[in-house]
Order: C-alpha cells, then sequence, then structure tokens
C-alpha cells in the first residue's frame, strides 16, 4: 500500500510498504523473512546519506559500485536496498532486481501515475540559465501560502537527471500536492525522457542560452533540445515561456504541436502576459514592480539582481495557472534568500579578518555571469575569485574575453582566478586589477587568505567543474568555525 507521511510541516511524501516495492520495481526480496517490517520514506544513491526509512540504490558507476557501499548504507540506518547482485554476508534486507536504474525508472513512473490519478499537477521547469534557482522559488512560494495544507513536493537540490527525476517521482504523495521538478540535459533526447517520466501539467522554460555549447553545435540545437520539455506536457497542459527570448517563436509553436493547451508569456514586453516593469536592488533584496494578467503588483524579492525578478514572473504565472492567487503569491517571497551557491550573502571571520562573502559559486555559464555582475553593480566586491567556465567548446576564449568589460567596471581590487581561460582573460585587464593566478581552489583559498582585508566583500563563481566552489566552502568552512553561521538554508546535469 502507499500512503502520505507528514516529514515536517510543509512536506509529505509516499511511504512504500516491503510488497509495493516489489509490485512497482518487479523484483523480489532476497530475504522475504527479512524484508516484511521494510517502510520506505526516502530514496538515496550516496551511502553517507541514508538514514532511517532509505532505501539505498545500488547503481553500477564508471569509478564506483554502489554494491560495494551496502554494509554502509545500513550502518546509517538504510532500510533496504535495491540490488541487482544480493549479498548474502549483509544483513539488509535486499530487493533483486535485474537492472537497478530500470527499477528505479519504473517507481519514479508509479509514483507520478498515483499522484496525477489523485489530482496532483506537476510543474517542470528547465532552461540554460535559472532552473534550479526558479524551482527554488516556486517551492518556496508553495510552501509557505499552502503551509496549511503541506505544501508542495520539490525536487532536492539540482535531482533533474536520469536518476534524480524518478527518485523524486518515486516518492511523490498520492494527494493533490503540487509537485515542482527541474530536468536537466547534457544531450539531445535526455529532456524528452525525462518529461515523459514527469508528465508535467505546467512546463516552463527558463530562457535558452549557450550554457552548453560545447555540447552541441548550436544554439539552435540548444533550444531544440530544451524544448523537448512540451513532448511529455498532459494534454491540454500549459507552456510558460520567455517572451523575450530570441527562441520565443520556434518555443512557443513546438508547445502548440507538442499539444499545449495553453502558453502563457513572461518578460519585459507589454504583451507578456507576466511583465516585469522594474526591480530595484536594496538592501533587503529586489523591489519588484510588474504587471500579472493586467493585475499591478508590488513585492520584496529576498534575493538580489534582475534575473531573479525575472525569473519570479515564471514563478507567479505558474502559481496562477495551479488557481493559486499570483499576487499573495508573491508577497510570500521577501524571505527567499540566501541559496547557497546561487548568490547568498553571509559574513564571518576569514584567517582573522571579518569580511562578507557574495557565494554564487554553484555554477557559470556565459549567461548568468552576465547576470551575476549586473546584481553586483549596486555592491561592488573588493575580490573576486573567478574559475573556468566549462563545456563551452570552440567558443571557450571568447566568453571568457567577453567578461573583460564587466570586470573591468566593478573595479575590484584583487581578481583571483582558476583555470587557463580565466587566467587569459584576466592578463590583458589594467593594472588598477591586481590579478593573481591560482593553480588549484586550494592555491586560491591561500592566496585570498593572504591578501584579504577586514571588510572586504569577496564574491565567487565559476563551473561546478573548476572548483569555485570549493573556495566559497572553505569560507564557509572558516565562518562556521569562528562564529554562528549567518548564511541561510540551502536548499547534475545543465
Amino acid at each position: 500500500m502507499s500512503r502520505q507521511t507528514p516529514i515536517d510541516t510543509n512536506h509529505m511524501v509516499a511511504t512504500i510498504d516491503a510488497a509495493t516495492l516489489a509490485a512497482r520495481t518487479g523484483g523480489s526480496w532476497h530475504d522475504s523473512a527479512r524484508s516484511k517490517d521494510v517502510t520506505i520514506t526516502n530514496i538515496e544513491i550516496d551511502s553517507r546519506k541514508c538514514r532511517n526509512g532509505t532505501l539505498f540504490l545500488a547503481l553500477p558507476g564508471s569509478s564506483a559500485d554502489g554494491h560495494d557501499f551496502i554494509t554502509a548504507a545500513a550502518t546509517k540506518g538504510a532500510a533496504a536496498a535495491l540490488v541487482s547482485r544480493p549479498n548474502d554476508a549483509i544483513s539488509l534486507p535486499q530487493m533483486v532486481v535485474p537492472d537497478v536504474q530500470h527499477a528505479l525508472t519504473a517507481l519514479g513512473s508509479a509514483g507520478r501515475d498515483l499522484h496525477r490519478q489523485a489530482g496532483g499537477k506537476l510543474v517542470a521547469i528547465t532552461g540554460s540559465v535559472g532552473k534550479t534557482g526558479s524551482k527554488e522559488m516556486l517551492a518556496h512560494g508553495l510552501n509557505r501560502i499552502l503551509a496549511k495544507t503541506g505544501g508542495c513536493h520539490a525536487s532536492r537540490a539540482s535531482f533533474n537527471n536520469h536518476m534524480g527525476v524518478p527518485m523524486t517521482l518515486a516518492m511523490l504523495p498520492d494527494s493533490t500536492m503540487p509537485a515542482v521538478q527541474e530536468l536537466g540535459m547534457n544531450a539531445t533526447g535526455e529532456i524528452a525522457a525525462l518529461t515523459t517520466l514527469a508528465r508535467p501539467d505546467i512546463a516552463i522554460i527558463t530562457r535558452i542560452a549557450d550554457s552548453h555549447a560545447g555540447r552541441f553545435n548550436s544554439l539552435d540545437d540548444i533550444a531544440a533540445a530544451k524544448a523537448e520539455i512540451f513532448d511529455g506536457l498532459a494534454e491540454g497542459g500549459t507552456a510558460i515561456i520567455n517572451r523575450d527570448d530570441a527562441y520565443f517563436e520556434f518555443l512557443a509553436d513546438r508547445a502548440s504541436r507538442a499539444g499545449a493547451g495553453h502558453i502563457i508569456t513572461f518578460g519585459t514586453t507589454d504583451d507578456a502576459d507576466a511583465q516585469l516593469i522594474s526591480a530595484t536592488d536594496s538592501d533587503d533584496g529586489t523591489a519588484v514592480k510588474a504587471s500579472l494578467f493586467g493585475r499591478p503588483v508590488s513585492f520584496q524579492l529576498g534575493m538580489r539582481g534582475f534575473h531573479w525578478a525575472m525569473n519570479a514572473m515564471a514563478v507567479l504565472a505558474a502559481a496562477d495557472t495551479l488557481d493559486i492567487d499570483a499576487v499573495e503569491m508573491g508577497k510570500k517571497l521577501h524571505d527567499f534568500n540566501n541559496l547557497l551557491g546561487r548568490g547568498a550573502i553571509c559574513s564571518g571571520l576569514f584567517n582573522g579578518h571579518n569580511i562578507t562573502l557574495i557565494d554564487d559559486s554553484y555554477n557559470a555559464g556565459p549567461a548568468s555571469m552576465k547576470a551575476a555582475f549586473g546584481s553586483l553593480s549596486n555592491r561592488p566586491a573588493d575580490v573576486m575569485v573567478l574559475s573556468d567556465m566549462l563545456e563551452l567548446g570552440d567558443g571557450t576564449d571568447a566568453a571568457h574575453t567577453a567578461l573583460g568589460p564587466a570586470i573591468i567596471a566593478l573595479r575590484p581590487r584583487i581578481l583571483i582566478t582558476i583555470g587557463s581561460a580565466m587566467a587569459r582573460m584576466a592578463s590583458v585587464l589594467p593594472a588598477g586589477i591586481t590579478h593573481r593566478e591560482a593553480s588549484s581552489p586550494e592555491d586560491a583559498t591561500a592566496l585570498l587568505a593572504s591578501m584579504i582585508r577586514d571588510g572586504d566583500t569577496v564574491f565567487i563563481k565559476g563551473s561546478n567543474g573548476s572548483g569555485a566552489w570549493r573556495v566559497a566552502a572553505d569560507l564557509l568552512s572558516s565562518f562556521e568555525s569562528s562564529q554562528p553561521a549567518a548564511a541561510g538554508e540551502a536548499n547534475h546535469a545543465a
């Protein structure tokens, strides 16, 4: 059987018993006597994150095999493991299936089936930039405005690929609680598979940009791959598209041909359904003035930056489509802030100096760099730590060179770079900006420690694989060891 189990005041997930797990995966228990009392309330692929009620997935990988970590999962309190090779020496209950990934997909499909049958609506979000932040913003607002009825069910962190999406869908409650799911990709066809599994009632594309240029031949190909989200749209569902995007007409046509019953637009133009009129940064975030389907709206958004205000338009359009008062929802976004890695601002002691960290280190591409630099215009950083933007292919040098004028305009005292592309860009900057090339994230942290001054503001950004986030983590660790953390709680494919 499957039922809703309260996790906290804002969340409910399905509870899956032993018989239901076998039925949904098509597997069998290795030792039925051990499995009779199994109850699943959580799914993990990392044994270190297991807890009571966790189903541990023993997925094979390129560098490690999950079957080698079943004992570690049991030590952390896991309730059972999903395996393709049972181990008689391990006491943890083991559900045996021919293929763990296929079984996970089946779990996700079953979870979404029950959620949909109960009347639950699902919002899927993709885009070259802003999809994780938009997902978090929508979930935040829904949790606030629907607190008395349980809030919403949203994918964790960036659970947006062939593992993260079914893991989230598998635990959907069979209720009318709305769900929010991020969809990412690294290649053509990936979003098509994910959206077919998620079957969204509402599909949002935040923006098309060249963040994936190294994996695609052209921006046209990126737009086509992102447009796959409409392929799984429920019959008569709603597409929400950026009216300012150069690919708007293409995306709207794709949505219509996929069977969208409604196309809602957001942007700055007068014909946008959710129109952003102005966004003014302040110490408290961003003051937003907008028009939602002809209704004037003003609200305070906790995050700073025009790009956050723009994504808020898509979020409020989704709320309206879910029959939620979008004006009231806007009022719930005043405390949406401090997403670690995505612009969170916090202060603390680093190497004996009081500093402020602007942590935008989660990831980076040309579009997100431009947006982040724009958000610094009213609060320039004394020190910038930038690591290479990855997956840009032949456009790598040009994309990095294009950052130079914005950095010059921001006039940081110090620029620390990690990676050869950022170093080449920085090598031609004016002498008034002190540039230091770090050989590694650890070297960048050491350079920062030797050059920092009391009262400095440090901005950190770069692609996940190039390591800027490690420098941010070092600073946050220093803050935590010296005083209570000031940052808010933070909560992959691109």
